[in-house]
């Protein structure tokens, strides 16, 4: 069971790494492209977003520590759906003038962060699951896969964000 966790959080990493890769390689030849979506997006809500999700990890590495987990769980999955609820928020306001660019820099962000969005999606309704019957392994496993989101965001975060 440990391999296969372990196996899925890099292969993760790898899949997140090579859309990041992509992302930094286009914006390197295309610089006004870059410019264009940095502008439309909504730094101080991903700001919030993050801080939401860091805080939600801190409850997943309390209950993975025997810290009353199924409340830890809870908090760590409603912070979970909190950080898709301020995403929901930031592409309400960018999808308008994000689709009118026409840029593979565009895509490659909904991608990206679409793609971690659904993750972040499946795995707090994991963690809602887990608290109602927690067991050692399972809030072990889903906390070792919610800090692979959480470590997901924060390459995403520089690269797309503040890159």
């Amino acid at each position: 069971m440990e391999l296969l966790l372990w196996i899925l959080v890099w292969s993760e990493l790898v899949v997140f790494g090579a859309l990041l890769g992509a992302f930094m390689i286009l914006g390197l030849l295309d610089p006004p492209a870059l410019a264009r979506l940095h502008a439309q997006l909504d730094l101080p809500l991903a700001g919030v977003a993050t801080a939401t999700l860091l805080g939600s990890g801190f409850f997943a590495a309390r209950a993975a520590f025997g810290r009353q987990p199924r409340w830890n769980l809870a908090a760590a999955g409603s912070g979970g759906l909190a950080f898709v609820a301020l995403k929901l928020v930031a592409y309400s306001h960018e999808i308008p003038t994000l689709a009118a660019m026409e840029s593979r820099l565009v895509e490659l962000y909904f991608l990206i962060t679409g793609f971690h969005l659904a993750h972040v999606l499946f795995v707090a309704a994991i963690l809602l699951a887990v608290a109602w019957r927690p067991t050692a392994l399972r809030v072990a496993t889903v906390a070792t896969i919610w800090h692979a989101v959480d470590l997901v965001w924060l390459l995403i975060l520089p690269v797309i964000y503040l890159g």
